[in-house]
């Protein structure tokens, strides 16, 4: 069995520039390593993410084309989603998803990011009955 140790994405984008800025500004991000094609940033909590320019020679093909916002989402945990919603409003980010509260224990938003990556801004919350069973006893 492999047993990970870790995980980060790596988001296939046209800008690292437009990440650095986007992350380091309204998420508080650093600068962990930084190439001419690669980026990879981490959360003062540990939260990884990684930013390569597609069509990169040193990298095999299926790493070349660019994230289009299609099919992936990433979410980000924080404790008060009402308060990280105002914040993101007066920072003028391109709300994707209007804060909402779901049935199944969340409360949320959504953003698109400067290179169309779309973001789930995620606080959990109770579930209702109907999802309750969904959950482990913990």
């Amino acid at each position: 069995m492999i047993k990970p140790a870790g995980s980060f994405p790596v988001f296939i984008v046209r800008n690292l520039l437009n990440a650095k800025n986007f992350y380091s500004e309204n998420f508080g991000f650093a600068t962990a390593f930084e190439s001419e094609w690669y980026l990879h940033l981490v959360s003062e909590s540990g939260i990884q993410v990684g930013f390569l320019l597609p069509d990169q020679p040193t990298q095999p093909s299926i790493f070349h084309k660019p994230c289009n916002g299609s099919g992936v989402i990433f979410s980000l945990e924080v404790a008060d989603v009402d308060s990280a919603y105002s914040e993101a409003k007066g920072a003028s980010l391109e709300v994707a998803l209007e804060l909402r509260s779901e049935d199944w224990g969340q409360r949320h938003f959504c953003l698109k990011d400067s290179n169309g990556i779309y973001l789930d801004i995620v606080q959990t919350i109770e579930a209702t009955e109907e999802y309750q069973p969904g959950y482990e006893a913990k």
